[in-house]
């Protein structure tokens, strides 16, 4: 075989060898860290009782940050971050 050959099969088998290690790495990941990722998508957030409440709490801190008046505050809406 000529040389121009060996290198490519050298560089084939060193690829081969790069995506068994990944797919290893991958599936001890998957082992050690898929029970708790399962565990936070089980959990749902609890209902927010009063949402009316909510409104007013968060539109009177944001008012005194803002230094302004709260009747000039209008909260369309609230979504859960995170």
């Amino acid at each position: 075989m000529d040389k121009t050959t060996m290198i490519v099969l050298g560089v084939l088998a060193g690829l081969v060898v790069l995506i068994v290690i990944l797919k290893a790495v991958r599936a001890r990941q998957d082992r050690l860290y898929g029970e708790e990722e399962e565990t936070v998508v089980a959990e749902a957030a609890p209902a927010i009782a009063n949402r009316a409440e909510l409104a007013a709490v968060a539109a009177s801190c944001i008012a005194e940050v803002m230094g302004k008046d709260i009747s000039g505050l209008r909260i369309v809406s609230i979504k859960q971050v995170g």
